[in-house]
């Protein structure tokens, strides 16, 4: 009873984390969805719980969670499908880039063991948990405290002005990278060496940083572009 109550007490944390982790990487707003928010990671927190410990899949728990996350960017923040699926996609491979160096980093030391991925609690599931959680927090704050981060998800929210060409075939492709390797890991991580997947995972975020990077460039010229434009008609 104490461990289920302990397991789903952090699965909200941990969902917020993941959470956090996509709205600081693309400026996307907290406090206006906030109750939203809160709501859903509670569902996210409960589906975890009926998965892994009630069912008893794990293997579908984070695929299942990605669908969730594409629906709740989609219908609350208003994204198209291919940016929620984009960004989606991009936060939690972030977070699994981060959980997965975390328990790595954890194994080479000696202080948790390959099997751990077979349980769904304990101390070294807590572990893994807890640091996951806060390292997430703190990068989202940094990132919020810096003004980092990319913003041509809220200039795409915002205005109704084109992509530059391409650039939904782009985000899609990486979705699509993104949709693969976030099952490839929810399916095979208990059987497969980890190291494989932090590099699986590392080169997905890797590719959706710099679709990003390039979408900020160019939006940013877009904007530019439009004001000579519209002063040299003047």
């Amino acid at each position: 009873m104490l461990s289920s109550f302990i397991y789903f007490g952090l699965s909200i944390f941990d969902a917020l984390a993941m959470f956090g982790l996509i709205i600081s990487l693309y400026k996307l707003p907290l406090w206006d969805h906030r109750y939203k928010v809160a709501l859903f990671v509670i569902f996210i927190a409960l589906y975890s719980f009926i998965m892994r410990l009630v069912i008893g899949l794990p293997q579908l728990d984070l695929p299942l969670q990605y669908l969730f996350f594409i629906i709740f960017l989609k219908y609350v923040y208003k994204l198209k499908f291919n940016l929620s699926a984009f960004v989606a996609g991009a936060g939690i491979s972030a977070y699994m880039v981060l959980q997965l160096t975390i328990y790595y980093i954890y194994n080479l030391v000696g202080v948790l063991y390959n099997s751990v991925f077979n349980q769904t609690d304990g101390v070294p599931v807590y572990i893994i948990q807890i640091s996951s959680i806060l390292a997430a927090y703190g990068i989202a704050i940094f990132l919020k405290a810096f003004r980092l981060g990319f913003s041509f998800i809220r200039s795409h929210h915002e205005s109704s002005t084109d992509s530059y060409p391409g650039e939904n075939k782009s985000l899609l492709v990486a979705a699509t990278i993104s949709s693969v390797t976030i099952f490839l890991v929810g399916f095979f991580l208990y059987t497969v060496d980890s190291l494989g997947f932090i590099i699986m995972a590392f080169v997905t975020f890797s590719i959706s940083y710099f679709l990003s990077q390039r979408s900020d460039y160019e939006g940013v010229r877009s904007i530019v572009e439009a004001y000579l434009k519209e002063n040299k008609a003047k």
